[in-house]
């Protein structure tokens, strides 16, 4: 353990460390999470439209229903690819020390987005004059890596001009918002010019779009990468790794993967409507679904320690972190019983949501088990209730056998403390009588 501590804090803590305090990492984190939101009521809106009941399918359609609950996925899940650039850049000036700039920044990058976006250009038979379309295709999901570096891009040459002092300024006297308008314009006029030459560019090659090059060179190796069980197993044991010596291991890895995970909903919710497989397995339910009870899968270690414990310490704290460990939330256990850098909780804190991930993708591959559709709810969602919304009453099933599974790991261990700390209070109560 000891060998391991110190290769950690050597070689890999101060890397995740520079990588979670990433100014980009976290501009990224933040306005993905910021999709939250319309993310739940699109999906909300798909689930009660894809309920597969063949009465209901015939109230919906008979009644126009289905149109009517089509409306909502239509403006949120599969045009995700524009709240995505706006808000990510708005983040970014947020985190790079320019907040008032966050919505100008914001209005700019979701412009620049949009000019690289291909139109259609079609004159119907019999139409006076030509319509011109957007391919909402390149607003959705397929758009996402796009979004994030239009974001990234527009923000760094927009605060870079600002820098430079390359604005309009407006005399004493004008009102603020006029002013601020002003200040748009240089930065507006180089940032649109440069990406019109990027979408005339693309538009000469065999991609044809920035964004189709994007998708086919960077988001499809990438989703390909993760979207395996082991590398999807080397990440969950690089997390629990990185919080078992103290550093906030989500906070390292989702940012990373929220992109990718964002790119599937699209497909995913697609198949669920169709009534097809689920196409992208390893979604970011399926990363919660390690975490019940928090990172590590402690619930089933509070439910334990609730049951079994018979020294007053665990006793105490299992009245404690029981409440908020039905809502995922375990940061009291980790840093208060605690379990970071505790030797005898290392092996099931790091490996139980492994063996979680091992049984749940054999259920979900022999189809005993429906696989998660990938919507993004809070991490506060109950089990049940989030196994429910992810689209199967058999994954909500799964939840609790997965609790149960984490009950049986964590026992043995847990009876290690405990023992040891009854030992303790017994010794302590001997040395109060003597005295």
């Amino acid at each position: 353990m000891k060998a391991l501590q110190g290769f950690m804090e050597k070689h890999f803590i101060p890397v995740a460390t520079r990588i979670s305090a990433n100014k980009w990492i976290q501009s990224i984190s933040r306005g993905t999470m910021s999709l939250m939101g319309i993310i739940i009521v699109g999906a909300i809106f798909s689930l009660l439209n894809s309920i597969g009941i063949p009465a209901y399918q015939t109230f919906l359609k008979g009644t126009g229903l289905a149109n009517f609950l089509s409306f909502v996925p239509a403006v949120t899940i599969n045009a995700i690819a524009l709240y995505m650039v706006f808000l990510i850049a708005y983040q970014a000036a947020h985190m790079f020390g320019k907040p008032e700039l966050g919505v100008n920044v914001g209005v700019i990058a979701l412009v620049s987005f949009l000019t690289l976006v291909p139109l259609q250009i079609k004159t119907p038979k019999g139409a006076l004059q030509a319509i011109t379309s957007m391919n909402v295709d390149y607003i959705g999901s397929r758009g996402a890596f796009t979004a994030i570096i239009t974001a990234m891009i527009v923000t760094t040459v927009y605060l870079w001009i600002v820098k430079k002092n390359w604005v309009i300024h407006m005399p004493d006297g004008v009102p603020s918002q006029v002013s601020k308008s002003f200040t748009d314009i240089i930065p507006a006029f180089v940032i649109l010019a440069l990406f019109a030459l990027i979408r005339w560019g693309f538009s000469a090659t065999s991609y044809v779009s920035a964004t189709d090059f994007i998708y086919k060179i960077l988001q499809t190796p990438i989703e390909n990468l993760t979207g395996s069980l082991p590398s999807f197993i080397i990440l969950i044991i690089l997390a629990q790794l990185l919080w078992f010596f103290g550093i906030h291991g989500s906070f390292t890895i989702l940012p990373i993967l929220m992109p990718i995970w964002i790119g599937y909903i699209n497909s995913n919710m697609a198949a669920y409507h169709a009534g097809r497989p689920i196409p992208h397995m390893f979604n970011i339910e399926m990363y919660n679904m390690l975490a019940i009870g928090g990172a590590g899968g402690t619930l089933g270690f509070v439910i334990v320690m609730l049951l079994f414990a018979k020294s007053q310490q665990y006793k105490k704290m299992a009245r404690l972190v029981i409440l908020p460990g039905l809502f995922n939330i375990n940061e009291p256990l980790i840093f208060g019983l605690p379990i970071i850098l505790n030797p005898v909780l290392f092996i099931p804190f790091v490996f139980t949501p492994v063996l979680i991930l091992l049984l749940g993708y054999a259920l979900m591959v022999t189809g005993i088990v429906g696989v998660p559709i990938g919507l993004f709810l809070p991490a506060s969602t109950p089990i049940v209730i989030s196994g429910i919304m992810q689209g199967s009453w058999t994954y909500a099933v799964w939840q609790v056998v997965a609790v149960l599974i984490s009950c049986l790991t964590y026992y043995p261990f847990f009876k290690i403390l405990d023992k040891t700390a009854l030992e303790d209070e017994t010794n302590a109560a001997l040395l109060k009588e003597a005295d």
